[in-house]
This record gives structure tokens, sequence and C-alpha cells, in this order.
């Protein structure tokens, strides 16, 4: 913020400056049910855009499972199975009435920070992979889905906003309401379900 004051026929200009107190901190994320991914295939990307531009789309295919499995895993460049880190913050945003009071807002959510991305996506481990047939409306999708699955997060955030139980909660809050993935608690692919949920933990 800055002040204008006049002392004899000057003026001086005084400057208050806000010190940021910049905390990390380490959660463990694990999965309360399973993750079952959709990412959209480079083969569909490019049906979407040519109907979209008006050039005539092959419909009748020979469907290959294995691959429509494999091409809606979300992976690094290196190979690691991943989720977008966006999901968990976009889960904290939609939570964020559930903390605080009414100063403590979204726009202070949203300068949360995930720090070990990788190539957009958090590595995930998980104790067994398989795969499942679900209906989008009116699409029959076949997709990965992983069970006892977890992964870590690295959070900056301004502890003059934001404490570290806010985090938690906020995390857990969102884990549970929202969920990550296909027939999570609230999505808009695959309407509402049970599938995505977490809880986190600080460690």
């Amino acid at each position: 913020m800055v002040k204008k004051k006049k002392e004899e026929g000057s003026e001086v200009v005084i400057m208050n400056t806000v010190n940021l107190d910049i905390q990390v901190m380490d959660v463990m994320i694990r999965g309360r049910s399973p993750l079952i991914m959709s990412k959209f295939s480079e083969e569909t990307k490019k049906d979407i855009l040519s109907k979209q531009q008006g050039v005539k789309v092959i419909k009748k295919k020979v469907r290959d499972i294995k691959k429509e499995v494999e091409d809606a895993t979300h992976k690094t460049q290196s190979g690691k199975v991943g989720f977008p880190f966006y999901g968990f913050k976009k889960g904290m945003i939609e939570t964020t009435s559930f903390i605080g009071d009414k100063k403590f807002s979204k726009k202070l959510v949203s300068a949360i920070q995930i720090l070990n991305v990788e190539d957009g996506l958090i590595p995930i481990e998980f104790k067994k992979r398989g795969q499942i047939e679900h209906f989008v409306n009116p699409n029959t999708l076949f997709s990965p889905i992983f069970y006892e699955w977890s992964c870590k997060l690295q959070i900056a955030f301004d502890s003059n906003n934001v404490s570290a139980g806010d985090v938690i909660n906020l995390l857990n809050y969102a884990g549970y309401y929202v969920g990550l993935g296909c027939w999570r608690p609230k999505g808009k692919d695959g309407g509402s379900g049970v599938y995505g949920m977490y809880n986190c933990t600080a460690i």
C-alpha cells in the first residue's frame, strides 16, 4: 500500500510492504477408493477437431480395448503413471467454504502451489491395476483403474493467510467431497460416484 503525505510544500511517499512467509510442507495422499483415469487419447482429440472443422470422421472402427485403456492413462515423459496436479488444487478451491471465515477466499487457496509436478502430473503408486468398462452417455468407455493408490504432494503456501492445518483440512475435504478422476463424488465426466476419494496426512 502506498500513502502520500505532504510536508512543507513537498510530498513524501510512504510505502508499506508485506513480507510473505512462504512455508513448504510434504503431505501423503492415500486413496480411500479406486482411481479411474479417463485421459483423452490423441486419436479422440483429432476426431473432435475434425468434427469441429467439418471433416467427415469414419465412425466404424475395430476397437482395440487394450490400446484404449493405455491411451486413457496419464503418464509422464519418463513413463511414470500420474494424475494432473490441478485435480488436487481444483478440489481444494471447490471446498474453500468449509474452512476459515469470510476472509478465507478461493483467491487465497488459488495461491497455494504444488511443487513436485512432473510434466503436469503428480506421480502415483499403486498395488494393483486393472481395467473397467463404464458408460458416459452415449459412449461405452474402457479405462484404467488403480487400487490402493497413493502419492506425495509438496505444497508451498503463505502462512500469513493459510496455515498448515488449513492445507490438510482442505485436502481432506477435497478428497471426500470432490475426489479425482472419473465417477468421483463431484464430477462432470461420468456423473457422481464414490471413486477417486482420498485422505491426507502430513509427513
